[in-house]
């Protein structure tokens, strides 16, 4: 009788750890998942270099990571996460799933995936088209682009999640270069087909409201039926008429409508939608840690009766050193080469 107890006990123990930890669910039935993204401004703490002076980077990534650790996101996305992604990995106990981290400057892309459902199928992708060597945000000498990966969220629902960070500054060809990653990203997505839910995030490096961002709305809300959360949740909708945001005053870098997006889209019978939406700051004693505040959002993912059961091959990206180095001594070899051809842009740099 005793062992029967114990036993009784010990399944009633087990199956409240479940329900504990099926708290994904909400009470509608739908899988709900906070998801983060911030531009980690992981950059080489080198003094002396614009923006960058007396500002302890190790310092804020460590900081950074432990305040991640405790605030229950269930993915994060970060970018400019270059020479202390260790450090930033450090505090990140609650993430067992994390992508192979593409390395620091020169070579690295920035982009990483901290997780706690499985990650499979990583890929990194360059843009095709990018500029500035010394100025326009030096684009030109760092392989930013797309990082995707194939998230398994548990009962069966796997989604596609695209990571980007796209050509940086305002001038023609930084945004010519802008407009091309969108291009590139949304072709392809429309290569990998409907078969998941789609999410794309990052640093867009433009936003809807401004002149610049048209060629983003058109190529990937209107076009690609990309649902931004941010515009879905405070702005009605309306990817056109920004002008009650404009109207307060505060700038939008950080607050509305600003460069760090979070993007979704149905797939695979499944349905999805912006529970919440907010811009969060991170400080280091009172200092901002990055010069961006990141995207945070709630998405809810609702089965449809034409959902489809995942059929694609599940694979875990290995490290691979020799890649790695092989990309590193290629890069800079390509950077080099760049820096001479503007050398008179170094010097000019140099002497201001």
């Amino acid at each position: 009788m005793k062992a029967f107890k114990k036993i009784l006990s010990f399944a009633l123990v087990l199956m409240l750890m479940l329900s504990l930890c099926a708290g994904f669910a909400s009470a509608d039935g739908a899988k709900e998942i906070k998801l983060l993204s911030y531009n980690v401004a992981g950059l080489p703490s080198i003094q002396g270099i614009i923006g960058m002076q007396n500002v302890n980077v190790p310092d804020n990534q460590y900081r950074l990571g432990k305040q991640l650790n405790t605030l229950g996101y269930d993915i994060i996305a970060v970018q400019e996460d270059f020479g202390y992604h260790c450090i930033l990995s450090r505090g990140l106990t609650n993430y067992p799933y994390k992508t192979v981290h593409s390395g620091g400057i020169p070579g690295g892309d920035g982009m990483n995936i901290f997780s706690k459902y499985p990650i499979y199928n990583a890929k990194r992708t360059p843009w095709d088209m990018t500029y500035g060597v010394i100025n326009d945000g030096a684009d030109e000498l760092t392989p930013k682009g797309i990082l995707y990966s194939l998230i398994d969220l548990g009962d069966g629902l796997y989604i596609d999640l695209y990571v980007i960070h796209a050509d940086a500054f305002d001038g023609e060809g930084s945004r010519a270069a802008r407009n091309d990653n969108f291009r590139q990203l949304a072709e392809m997505i429309a290569a990998k087909g409907t078969a998941r839910p789609v999410i794309v995030t990052g640093d867009f490096n433009t936003t809807s409201h401004l002149d610049q961002g048209a060629e983003f709305t058109r190529i990937l809300i209107s076009e690609a039926g990309f649902k931004d959360a941010w515009t879905e949740l405070y702005n009605g909708g309306d990817y056109v008429d920004y002008s009650s945001h404009a109207a307060t005053g505060t700038p939008y870098w950080g607050n509305w409508d600003s460069v760090e997006k979070v993007l979704y889209r149905d797939g695979g019978g499944i349905h999805v939608e912006a529970a919440d939406f907010e811009y969060k700051s991170f400080t280091n004693k009172d200092v901002s840690i990055s010069d961006h505040n990141a995207a945070s959002a709630t998405l809810r993912f609702t089965k449809t009766d034409d959902t489809v059961p995942e059929t694609g091959r599940l694979r875990v990206t290995m490290p691979d050193p020799l890649g790695a180095l092989t990309n590193k001594l290629v890069v800079i070899v390509r950077d080099l080469q760049k820096i001479f051809r503007h050398f008179d842009e170094v010097l000019a740099l140099l002497q201001g």
